[in-house]
């Protein structure tokens, strides 16, 4: 008969096993659909549900169509990105406007609810840290109402946006993309700074923001023919918003595009990023902040190869990524 030490042992070894042979890449046009309370339309991309070994972490895509609002709902703190579309987020009463390439932060269990004013559906990324909350019996989401057909009465009952800010503490809701702030790095072609600053060891407070559980850090821009640095940290996920490359995780080649979302998993995997086409690529970068307690835990690791510096590809690293089975995801 096992003990609960042995049964300890167990579960480590499936842990690792799980990790190490999980998905890296979620393929946008793979997507299942569904409706929900919630969302008209909704996807989970990167989630356990759907075979992904994350740190307790979500990446959800959704859709509201023209006319149309979310549900209202609580639940743990949120981080949206706005990738089509126009409208508003009502959050704690509070309205704010958004559009095409706004980053919003939703408070720990504020209420909130998205509305479509645009002649456009919009689609929208949502990053949340739910199945870790829930794993500590600190998860709590309640459906306030359900999503639906906007009404005028509703709309005009809401005030006109008066500031980004929210009026409990002052920090930020919402950074439009007119508001980036771009900041050097030699690791990429150009990198905007969004809710964080991207750094290991500094949190992902920045610009304004307090994202403290779930924060969308930055647009990292590569420039064609060209590799980011390899690195390695805790767990992160890059949705690509413009072009097409690969990446290399833990000695694997994850070919992705637009609309594809890539997860760096849990522990400390080597990776790094490569552009081998002619045209520039984006990628959105989402990160938990339950990665800098374990990144302050974690002893005699380096997280960046100074050695394996970003710069231009040459033809034996084409070559040698072509050979090895380009566009492969293991």
């Amino acid at each position: 008969m096992a003990d609960f030490y042995s049964d300890w042992l167990t579960q480590s070894a499936d842990i690792e096993k799980t990790v190490n042979d999980g998905p890296r890449l979620a393929r946008g046009k793979d997507l299942k659909w569904v409706k929900t309370k919630q969302d008209a339309k909704a996807a989970l991309m990167i989630a356990p549900e759907v075979g992904f070994p994350t740190g307790g972490s979500i990446l959800m895509k959704g859709e509201i169509p023209v006319g149309w609002h979310t549900g209202e709902h609580f639940h743990g703190e949120e981080a949206l990105y706005i990738e089509e579309g126009q409208g508003f987020m009502v959050v704690d009463g509070e309205r704010y406007d958004f559009g095409q390439g706004s980053v919003m932060h939703v408070p720990f269990r504020s209420t909130h609810q998205l509305f479509n004013t645009g002649s456009e559906p919009i689609l929208y990324l949502s990053a949340l840290a739910w199945h870790l909350e829930a794993s500590i019996n600190m998860g709590k989401m309640e459906q306030l109402q359900e999503c639906g057909a906007n009404e005028a009465a509703q709309l005009e009952s809401f005030p006109m946006a008066a500031s980004q800010n929210w009026p409990v503490d002052g920090r930020r809701i919402v950074m439009n993309k007119d508001q980036y702030a771009i900041r050097e790095n030699p690791g990429h072609g150009a990198n905007y700074s969004l809710g964080g600053s991207g750094r290991e060891g500094s949190g992902m407070s920045a610009n304004g923001f307090k994202m403290t559980a779930a924060g969308i850090t930055s647009i990292f821009v590569e420039n064609p023919h060209f590799k980011s640095h390899s690195h390695a940290h805790p767990e992160a996920y890059l949705y690509c918003l413009e072009g097409k490359g690969y990446s290399e995780i833990g000695g694997k080649y994850y070919e992705w595009e637009k609309g594809d979302a890539v997860h760096v998993p849990p522990g400390m995997m080597h990776h790094q990023h490569f552009n081998p086409s002619d045209g520039k690529t984006q990628e959105l970068r989402f990160e938990f902040g339950i990665r800098y307690w374990m990144t302050d835990q974690w002893k005699g690791y380096t997280t960046v190869d100074d050695a394996l510096a970003a710069g231009k590809l040459d033809e034996e690293e084409t070559k040698s990524h072509q050979h090895e089975g380009h566009g492969h995801s293991h």
